[in-house]
This record gives C-alpha cells, structure tokens and sequence, in this order.
C-alpha cells in the first residue's frame, strides 16, 4: 500500500500537465514624474500596487537527479492603477520636481486609471533538497496595456489622452520556492512603453504570488 502511494506521488510529482492558480500582489514602475503625475503639484495622487491573479498549465519536461525542468503557460491579471493631479500642461520641472514660471493660471486636474494584463510563456530550471525546490524562471509574454486619461485644460474643454490598447511583447524573469503543490514566487514583467498615441503609466511590475499546482 505505502509503495503504491510513493508510485501515484512521484507520478504525479513528475506529471507534463497540471493546472495552476495563484494570488498575489504587485507593485509597477511608473513613468516618472512629469507623465501622468507631478510631484510637486497639488492633489497629486498614484496607486502603484493592486492584487494579482494567475491561472495556466504548468507540466515537467526534463528531470535528472534532483534537476528538472518546468514549463508555464498561464494567463496573469498583473492588476488595476491609477493616478491623479491637479497640475499645469507645461510649467514644470520633473527634475527639481516642482511648478516653474507659474503666472497664475487655474490648475488643470489630470486624471486617469487602467490595468494591464497578459499570457506569460515561461521555464524554470529548479534543484529538490530535501522535498524543497528552489528555481530560477525566464521567458517572454504577450501583454495588454490599457489606460484611460482625462484632462480639462485651460480652454475649458475635456481632453482624451489615453492610450490605445494594442498587443506588446517583453520579457519576464523570476525565481520561486515550492514545497509539494504550493510555491511562492517573484516574478518581473517587462511593460514597454509605446506613445500610442499616448503613454500608459506601468513600465515594469514586480509580482509577488502564492500558486497551488493541481
């Protein structure tokens, strides 16, 4: 009975496809001060962290001795952001990071929300010690970046800047911990920025994630 167990668990340790699931936090880069934010303003507000969530396939391709190596096809919600600002169209210096030349004029509140999201390709190449393994984990993913800006100018008129959405490639390269089906992993996704015709606020977002693999 104890040898059919230690068969069916090693079979399944060693399964080409599992499903996955994870939750977890992240936090982006953003574009720096002066796009979508300025520090130096009044009302400037920015949320860089939001949940994250992940689902995919996971399975073994290679194992000898305690090496192996993994493949991940997931999809992950890297999460939803914002930022706000009642600031000035031109008259200011991200670099001393405060308004220049100001005559006056009303301030002109900017503001704008969106998330991006994507389907991450990845291997990981782990050692087992002891029933934990420790990897390291690199690969590409198709990315979507969508962000909605408003502004009213100094004309009284309300001004879309936002950014059209389209399909983006990077790269991703993390490092995990597993121990049986759960792992924590950190992961770093790549998010170019493409004026199209204007910029999203992430440039890069470090994930955090606990994964049940099933």
């Amino acid at each position: 009975m104890s040898l059919g167990c230690a068969a069916a668990s090693a079979h399944a340790e060693q399964s080409w496809f599992q499903f996955e699931a994870g939750i977890g936090a992240t936090h982006i880069k953003d574009m720096g001060d002066g796009t979508w934010i300025q520090e130096g303003a009044r009302s400037n507000h920015e949320n860089k962290n939001s949940p994250a969530l992940m689902a995919g396939f996971t399975g073994q391709l290679y194992a000898s001795g305690n090496w192996d190596v993994r493949y991940h096809a997931d999809y992950v919600y890297i999460g939803k952001f914002s930022a706000s600002v009642d600031g000035v169209p031109d008259e200011y210096d991200p670099v001393k990071h405060k308004i220049v030349d100001y005559k006056g004029e009303r301030f002109s509140p900017f503001d704008g929300q969106g998330h991006v999201q994507g389907v991450p390709l990845t291997l990981d190449v782990g050692y087992t010690y002891r029933g934990w393994r420790v990897a390291a984990e690199a690969g590409a993913w198709v990315y979507w970046q969508t962000w909605h800006e408003s502004l009213y100018d100094l004309s009284g008129q309300w001004c879309d800047l936002s950014h059209k959405t389209h399909a983006q490639v990077g790269y991703v390269v993390g490092a995990r911990v597993e121990r049986g089906p759960m792992s924590l992993s950190y992961r770093y996704y790549s998010i170019k920025q493409s004026w199209n015709p204007y910029p999203g606020l992430a440039t890069g977002a470090h994930v955090l994630m606990a994964t049940y693999r099933f």
